[in-house]
């Protein structure tokens, strides 16, 4: 039987090595491009991770860490995928997944976070999965370290470095914009074109009512939809709010004091802006200028801007000193704040309550504020997803037309080759 199962893999070895670089590829691949789309979202995992475990970190060590894993992961992907670097890529990635390993396992032992972000906000799977599906990984490596050698790739030693250099740049480059402006695809629930205006003729209010039952010395909160047998006692009724958009386009809960105001701030008619500040100790005082010149920018033209921010209304008195603010500023949950934008500042620009843009602070050119038009906002509006399918086409373009000049070399060399053969 054992001779019989290494008869097949030795008469098969070609065809399941290039399934195993592509399975093990494919999915580094989709998890260091899921995580650079979306560097801020990394940032806030790895920081979600250190603060469980007692070590927090400097945003800037942090962002390191968060860039240089998400470009490793995609281009060891990328190696191991088209056969280049045929022993490097198989040991840098079996290095990896040494560590990775053993974390996932205490995650999904432990569950010190919700989920271990492997593939991002593109897709969320459970920590058990995540180990299970790293085992199934770390198997298929083992092979691949025996017998990835023994397979010619799509590039030649001549030619994979500037295979290498492509993936580089590519994965640079949507790095680059998602941190500086916005992820290339938003994975999140406030697309462009969302309205963050509740229904009127739904009753959803955004709150969510829990009912809290005990059993054997346990509480746990149930929702009306999903209340418990018989055997659990009632305990307490708690109103929590959702930070996600609803299916009636209710979003994210605005607080003044500890009211709820996000009917009363998010404007259904005109135009607005919202000042999104998650974290008050990642805040460049000299960005107050610019706010200010938008402020009164958008005023000029009826509509409005507000703040809100994840801190308490100590912090919002701290930030209305610094700044100079003149227009309402209001609270939020962090999180329900970084779901709707990223970056340390952000600016959302509404029209009758739905999206029409988002971008960082330091995106946006100040001279556009110096001496605005009429059409200062629109210009400001971009299609992110147009991007990322042309720099990604553009990407692919270059690593076929790579590929066809390495095989016409090839070819070049074969012809000599037998001419000499037949002298």
């Amino acid at each position: 039987m054992v001779m019989d199962i290494r008869t097949f893999f030795d008469r098969h070895r070609t065809a399941i090595v290039w399934i195993f670089r592509l399975i093990v590829g494919g999915t580094f691949i989709i998890s260091g491009l899921a995580k650079m789309i979306d560097v801020w979202g990394s940032i806030y995992k790895i920081e979600q991770y250190l603060n469980v475990w007692g070590v927090p970190q400097p945003r800037s060590i942090v962002f390191f860490v968060a860039l240089m894993l998400s470009g490793v992961e995609f281009i060891l992907g990328c190696m191991l995928a088209t056969g280049s670097y045929k022993r490097v890529s198989v040991w840098a990635m079996t290095a990896l997944m040494a560590f990775m390993l053993p974390l996932t396992l205490y995650i999904a032992i432990d569950d010190p976070v919700p989920d271990c972000g492997c593939f991002g906000d593109f897709l969320v799977i459970s920590n058990t999965a995540t180990f299970l599906k790293n085992v199934l990984l770390v198997a298929m490596l083992v092979y691949l370290l025996f017998n990835n050698n023994k397979v010619s790739g799509l590039f030649s030693t001549y030619t994979q470095w500037l295979e290498g250099f492509l993936c580089v740049i590519y994965v640079a480059v949507v790095g680059f914009f998602g941190y500086s402006v916005q992820p290339l695809v938003d994975f999140r629930p406030y697309k462009v074109g969302t309205s963050l205006v509740a229904d009127e003729e739904s009753d959803d209010t955004g709150l969510d009512i829990l009912f809290v039952y005990e059993k054997d010395g346990n509480r746990q909160s149930f929702s009306a939809d999903n209340l418990p047998d018989s055997t659990w006692t009632f305990v307490d009724r708690e109103i929590g709010s959702s930070n996600l958009v609803h299916e009636h386009g209710d979003g994210i809960v605005i607080y003044d004091g500890d009211d709820d105001v996000t009917s009363e701030v998010i404007l259904g008619d005109g135009e607005q802006i919202l000042l999104l500040i998650p974290e008050m100790n990642n805040i460049d005082i000299s960005s107050t200028y610019l706010i200010n010149e938008i402020e009164r920018y958008i005023v000029s033209r009826g509509g409005e801007m507000i703040g809100v921010l994840g801190t308490n209304d100590d912090g919002l008195e701290q930030w209305r000193d610094l700044s100079m603010a003149t227009y309402p500023l209001y609270t939020a949950d962090d999180t329900s704040i970084k779901e709707l934008a990223r970056g340390n500042v952000a600016m959302v620009y509404l029209k009758d309550g739905i999206i029409q843009w988002k971008r960082t602070l330091v995106s946006i050119d100040s001279d556009l504020f110096a001496s605005p038009d009429d059409n200062t906002l629109d210009n400001l509006r971009y299609s992110g997803t147009t991007y990322f399918w042309l720099f990604t086409l553009i990407f692919i373009g270059l690593e076929l037309i790579l590929w066809g000049i390495d095989r016409s070399g090839h070819a070049v060399k074969l012809h000599f080759a037998r001419r000499n053969r037949k002298k």
